[in-house]
This record gives C-alpha cells, structure tokens and sequence, in this order.
C-alpha cells in the first residue's frame, strides 16, 4: 500500500494586515507561508514551490530560499535575466513585496485562498529523524483517509542539511559504544542511505535505544529503503513510546487511528495523542485540538478545549495551530461538520476583504469559496454572516435570518 500522508485544512489569509488586523506572530514560525500561487505585479500567475523552485505562466523560473524564518523574508533568483528579488510575506500571510528599495515595486498577491487552505499545516519534512513520519489523518469522518501534497522542507532558522545529532528528549544511551554507534547510524539514515543505516540502527534498538526504535518504526512506516510493514512500524513505535518517546507516542496513534498494522482503535489512538501533547510535541497538541473541534476519534466537540490545545501548540512554534485558534476564538465563527467547511468559510471572508482591500477583483480566480454551500447557508456565507451560518446548521435560525436569507432547505 502506497504511503499516504495526512491532510488537515489551514487557513491562508489573503487580506492586507489594515483589513483584517491578526497578530504577526502567527505567521512568522517560517517561510513555509510563500508557498502557493501569487499574482506578480508584471502579470501573470507565479507558483512558489515547496521544494525550493519556482515557476511563472511565461515560461521563467528560478529557485527560492528562506532568508529570514521570522519575518517570512524570501529570496527570488530568476533563471531567465539573472534577476534577484528580496520579498517579505506580509503579517496576514496576503501580500509579497519587495525589502529592497530599489525595487519597491516588486509586489505579489496571493491567489486562491480556498486551496492555499491546505498547505500551511501539512506538517513539514524534516530532516530530524526524532519527528514523526507523518500517517494519514481524519478529515472528521471516522476513520477517513485523504492524502495530502508533500510537506515543505526545511526553512528559515532551521539551517539545511544533517539535523542536529542532539536529542530533543535528552535520550542518550548509558554505554558510550552503543551511543556512538547510534550516531553512525544516525548519520547515515540523515543522509538518506537508508540502507547502510538500517542495520546499525537495528542493532542499537535491540540494545532499547529509544531513538534507534522509533527511527526503526519510521523506516518501515515510509519504506526508508525497507518495504513498507506497517505491523514492524507499531512494534518499533511501541519500544520507544513505552519509554517516553514522545514523536513516537504520536506516531503509534496515528496508526491506531488508521488500524495500520494494529487494530483500529481510535480511543486509543486519542490516548496516545494525549500522552504525547503532554510532553510537549506540538503536532500531538494540534492533532488534540482538532480532534475536539471535530469530534474525531470519538471525543465531544468542545471548542474551548480545542483553543486551549492548539493554544497550546501554537506556543509551541506550530504557527498554523495558533492560527486556527485565533479564528476559533472568534464569537461568530460557526461550528462545522469537518475542516473543509471551516477552511470555505474563512477562505470567503478573506477573499471579500481582499477584493475590497485591492479595489475589487477579488483574488485572481479561485472560484466562489461559498459555492459548496446552497440556498439560506450560502447567502449568508457570501455575507459573511458567520452566526447565521452557525444557526441554520443547527437547524435553529431565527426570524430575523428567515427575512434575510429564507427558510433552511436542509440540515448541514
């Protein structure tokens, strides 16, 4: 079975900071926030990849690297010219532009808010080899699958190449042979010689190196020069998750989550979740918080323990987690059945504000995010009328909503 990775909806905005004022530090956890589809200033449609490339509709291309993770500052190299553009992200996640004067009229729009929505929270590929592999996630119905797009790589403060050999956990092993076997193996497997890495990494986990045991587990979760065993993957996970090794507690639920290589069981899938989150691992508190927003893995729906993990997380350097709360704080933010309603209901608001922002226009064509919606709901969506919304999907809309929007034509 081929991997598939997980996807959860996040929300991109596309309105300038003076139109919807978030606070900054939402979006300053890396320069992942660039990738997407942009408006260039000259014309044209340019889409930022995550793999470090670029490309423009007429035909020009280049290669991009993070300059500064904290103010989303890129850097531009075009292959075709030789032109060199210094750009930083808006606080909002919206707008480009240029930080060199010179050039101050270099600026992009973001393009398609309701399909940027999927990007930001992918979790990225990291080179640290003590985070997860990423399994597959609920999209709100239990037990669904949905593939994600590949996660971003390294940016910003985290310098490309080998990961740093430290454990974030301080796990180390007692006898200096087996720890610095470890670390070749370490090397290797950093290296993506996964197939010199495999046998030393074997090694030291059967001596119960934890981190040895969850890369093990991540080996044969991704078929890392191994065939893909989800069953070994739960093995190796469980060694290290028994002895607090808190990437691998998260990576053990995902696969309860799924029932890959274990029985699905969701409840303890969400056990594992939490075991996680308590030691501080930032996608385990995100995962937490979506989880009571949505009702997945069969906990209540309850927002204020949703904003306090992805809180939580946000505090944590996840950006995209601190994001989802500050909109989930928001009074008027209805509840939803899933995270793609949420996603079209913020992508709506933002795509309003922008076209008022930039003189109409809206933001270059990603369709109407409203449309998955019909009759009173959509209406009021187009309105942005986020309590109305909330009122009809509860079936409970008042008069005053009747007036405005019509009768409900059925139950969201």
């Amino acid at each position: 079975m081929a991997h598939r990775r997980m996807r959860v909806m996040v929300f991109c905005l596309i309105a300038t900071f003076n139109v919807l004022s978030l606070p900054t530090f939402l979006y300053a956890s890396s320069c992942d926030a660039v990738v997407g589809t942009w408006a260039w200033f000259v014309g044209g449609e340019v889409t930022i990849k995550a793999n470090g490339t670029f490309t423009q509709q007429s035909g020009n291309a280049g290669t991009w690297e993070c300059v500064d993770s904290s103010k989303g500052a890129v850097k531009l190299r075009w292959k075709n010219g030789g032109y060199v553009n210094s750009m930083a992200l808006s606080g909002d996640g919206a707008k480009l532009s240029s930080t060199d004067p010179s050039q101050s009229f270099v600026k992009a729009i973001r393009i398609n808010p309701e399909t940027a929505l999927t990007d930001l929270l992918a979790p990225r590929q990291t080179t640290n080899v003590d985070s997860p592999s990423s399994s597959r996630r609920p999209t709100g119905q239990p037990g669904g699958t949905v593939p994600i797009k590949p996660s971003a790589p390294l940016t910003g403060s985290q310098k490309k190449g080998p990961a740093s050999y430290d454990s974030p956990q301080g796990f180390v092993s007692s006898d200096p042979k087996v720890e610095a076997r470890f670390k070749q193996g370490y090397d290797l497997f950093t290296k993506k010689n996964y197939a010199a890495a495999f046998p030393i990494l074997m090694e030291t986990a059967q001596t119960g190196h934890p981190r040895a045991q969850a890369m093990l587990g991540r080996t044969y979760q991704e078929g890392l020069g191994q065939a893909v065993d989800y069953k070994r993957a739960a093995e190796w996970y469980g060694k290290a998750a028994a002895q607090g090794h808190r990437a691998a507690l998260y990576s053990l639920g995902n696969l309860y989550f799924e029932g890959d290589g274990v029985p699905n069981d969701q409840v303890k899938a969400i056990q594992l979740y939490r075991q996680s989150a308590d030691k501080g691992y930032d996608q385990a508190e995100f995962i937490l918080g979506l989880s009571y927003e949505f009702g997945w893995g069969g906990l209540p729906r309850d927002r204020r323990t949703a904003i306090k993990w992805l809180d939580r997380a946000g505090r944590h350097k996840n950006g995209g987690a601190g994001f989802i709360a500050t909109w989930l704080e928001k009074p008027d933010t209805p509840h939803f059945k899933d995270e793609v309603q949420l996603g079209k209901y913020i992508g709506s608001i933002i795509d309003r504000r922008a076209a008022a922002a930039f003189g109409g226009g809206g933001s270059g064509g990603g369709g109407d995010p409203c449309s998955s919606y019909s009759g009173p709901v959509a209406s009021a969506c187009t309105r942005g009328d986020g309590g109305a919304m909330d009122r009809y999907q509860k079936n409970q809309p008042t008069q005053e909503d009747r007036r405005q929007y019509g009768a409900p034509d059925r139950v969201y």
